[in-house]
């Protein structure tokens, strides 16, 4: 009675921890990376938000990074149509890029986001654009985020 008692818990235990879904899910301080006007950047600690919007009455997804200095931070934000979803999202598609450095701050007056993973707990991507700060303009390269959605 104990043996098949047993068999019957571990069978349960197999089932339970086998069907459900694998979210994936990165490192609790994500990642991060990007150049900005050639420097390369890496934040320390990225995080990612999903949230309805409450002008527009849409889905959106905000990375943040900040670097170990806490000198630097970057904000990746893309507003969905629907929900939230694979794609690539520019400027004219609600794709916007801030990025906050001792020279001050800059905004992306071209951005593309490239969102190729993404679910309610995980989101990864790639981004670059072009960034101003009102009297110069810089390019933003090489960017990747992964990252866990609070």
């Amino acid at each position: 009675m104990k043996l098949n008692s047993l068999l019957g818990f571990l069978c349960l235990c197999l089932v339970a921890f086998t069907s459900c879904d694998k979210e994936e899910v990165v490192k609790a301080s994500g990642s991060c990376e990007f150049k900005f006007d050639g420097k390369s950047y890496s934040a320390n600690t990225s995080y990612g938000e999903a949230f309805d919007t409450t002008v527009v009455g849409k889905k959106a997804l905000r990375v943040q990074g900040v670097t170990s200095t806490l000198n630097n931070f970057i904000i990746l934000q893309v507003i969905f149509k629907d929900s939230l979803a694979t794609g690539t999202y520019t400027t004219a598609e609600n794709a916007t890029i801030l990025f906050s450095t001792t020279e001050g701050g800059f905004e992306s007056t071209s951005a593309t986001i490239k969102i190729t993973s993404i679910n309610s707990k995980y989101a990864e991507g790639e981004f670059n654009g072009i960034l101003n700060n009102g009297e110069t303009e810089k390019p933003l390269t090489d960017g990747k985020f992964k990252v866990n959605i609070n």
